[in-house]
């Protein structure tokens, strides 16, 4: 707490607040309160400044003692954040251990209100890139920790653009077949090693492609568009956005979708992407 006192303070760097920091790096939101008499108001606060810019929150945590008559407001008005409590906020490890963090991880965030067809999406996280050996000379012990590092930042994410984003950090400029094929290899290990999840590209019809994510992490997660292209998009995390836009009261799906992600151009390959997509949720 001493580290981020909040998320409406400013950042270290002076650069906006640590709420766009958060947003920037696709965070989900905890929440840690002590008790006492402004524990609704810090708590509530809080996630108000949150979910007002789409980042998820996933739990609050009180904690110590104190605020007895405040702890039923903040369960009433947290909405589908897990309130959980931290009596001994000293000797946390055995308490801690009975959360499901990897469930708080995937939260998604709070629908917003609007207009029809108007829904929330998460954060994108786009990997950070750095510099990375040549996939085609390099051993699996420097391939496989960073393709991990790619998919738990991006995951569910193509195989196509994951193995893209390390053949780009490396200095390569197209993704040849000699390039994906170590790459390809890596993303087994990681299977094999109970790391990650692929699924198959004849699992999903008309995607073409395999599908990483880390494992026991949702199959879908609907997320901004982020940095990618929209036929980087899983087609499963489209035609979830679709159903969701569906419940909004979204008419024409296509250029919901399209206005979802911000973009303006119905071409006829974005047409014919998200068809697929659509046929997805039939």
């Amino acid at each position: 707490m001493r580290s981020a006192p909040g998320l409406l303070v400013a950042r270290r760097d002076g650069d906006g607040l640590v709420r766009d920091a958060a947003r920037q790096r696709g965070a989900t939101v905890v929440v840690v309160a002590p008790g006492g008499p402004d524990l609704a108001n810090h708590v509530l606060l809080t996630v108000e400044g949150a979910r007002s810019v789409g980042l998820p929150v996933a739990a609050v945590v009180i904690a110590g003692p104190g605020g007895a008559d405040q702890r039923p407001i903040v369960r009433e008005h947290a909405g589908a954040a897990a309130v959980v409590e931290l009596a001994d906020p000293q000797a946390p490890s055995s308490t801690v251990a009975t959360w499901p963090l990897r469930d708080w991880a995937a939260a998604e965030p709070a629908p917003v209100g609007g207009a029809a067809g108007d829904v929330a999406l998460a954060p994108y996280s786009p990997w950070e890139e750095r510099d990375v050996p040549d996939p085609r000379a390099a051993g699996r012990g420097a391939i496989d920790p960073v393709l991990a590092e790619i998919v738990a930042a991006e995951g569910p994410i193509l195989a196509a653009r994951a193995y893209g984003l390390y053949n780009k950090a490396s200095g390569g400029k197209k993704l040849t077949s000699i390039a994906r094929a170590p790459l390809s290899a890596a993303a087994y290990r990681l299977r094999m090693a109970g790391r990650i999840e692929i699924v198959p590209a004849e699992d999903t019809p008309g995607q073409g492609d395999e599908i990483l994510r880390v494992a026991g992490t949702p199959p879908v997660r609907v997320r901004e568009l982020g940095p990618r292209s929209l036929d980087e998009v899983p087609l499963p995390e489209i035609a979830e956005l679709m159903e969701r836009l569906t419940t909004a009261g979204a008419d024409d799906l296509k250029r919901a979708v399209l206005d979802a992600y911000g973009l303006v151009r119905m071409t006829a390959k974005a047409d014919e992407y998200l068809e697929r997509a659509l046929e997805l949720t039939a």
